[in-house]
């Protein structure tokens, strides 16, 4: 029986806002026959695998990439990108690693991001 050479992405990336010290987990859901080939980019450049720190690898499902002790320098667009003899197909995620900010007083939060409360307006 011949079955049809394909690729395909299943879902779209997951986006991400965290804060610093957490744990975040990309996943690239894709699939294909032959298996697809799965490359990790950070702003168009290839991630670089960190031991206990930065790591991906295959799944049943594509391909997972998790980042432990996040740092804001983690935040960027992350792409998966899949290849095999019938093309490629990617799909882009974001990672935004922010500091919290302490909630006692939301005239002390402009502060501490520099921002002067009286240029605070509403454009309509």
């Amino acid at each position: 029986m011949l079955t049809a050479e394909y690729i395909q992405l299943d879902a779209p990336m997951n986006n991400i806002t965290t804060s610093p010290g957490h744990t975040a987990e990309l996943f690239c859901r894709v699939s294909g026959d032959p298996l697809p080939a799965v490359r990790w980019l950070k702003n168009d450049a290839p991630v670089v695998q960190e031991p206990r720190r930065i790591s991906y690898r295959p799944t049943t499902y594509g391909s997972r990439l998790r980042i432990r002790n996040l740092d804001t320098t983690d935040t960027g667009y992350f792409q998966c990108v899949a290849t095999n003899s019938q093309g490629s197909v990617s799909t882009t995620g974001v990672l935004f690693v922010k500091f919290a900010l302490i909630r006692n007083n939301p005239n002390q939060d402009r502060e501490a991001l520099g921002l002067n409360r009286d240029l605070l307006y509403d454009i309509k």
